[in-house]
């Protein structure tokens, strides 16, 4: 392989990791239960915030166009690529 081939190789690796709207999601909910365990009200609300928020830091926004996409919605399929 040249080395030509191997950084080409690496990059497309890497911005197909970075992109995938379902791994981001999993994670951003992994990291938000940790310190929420969302057993109340208040508390789920919270978290539903927690996890757009740490969405829209991994490059998607929620898809305010969609009705079944209410704020907070914490499906991967109401977020779309910034």
């Amino acid at each position: 392989m040249t080395p030509a081939f191997r950084v080409a190789l690496l990059v497309l690796a890497l911005t197909a990791c970075g992109r995938n709207l379902d791994a981001a999601m999993w994670d951003c909910q992994l990291e938000v239960q940790k310190g929420n365990a969302g057993k109340s009200a208040v508390a789920a609300a919270e978290r539903a915030t927690d996890i757009e928020s740490c969405m829209r830091e991994r490059g998607y926004r929620l898809d305010a166009g969609n009705a079944a996409c209410p704020q907070g919605a914490t499906d991967s399929s109401c977020y779309r690529p910034m």
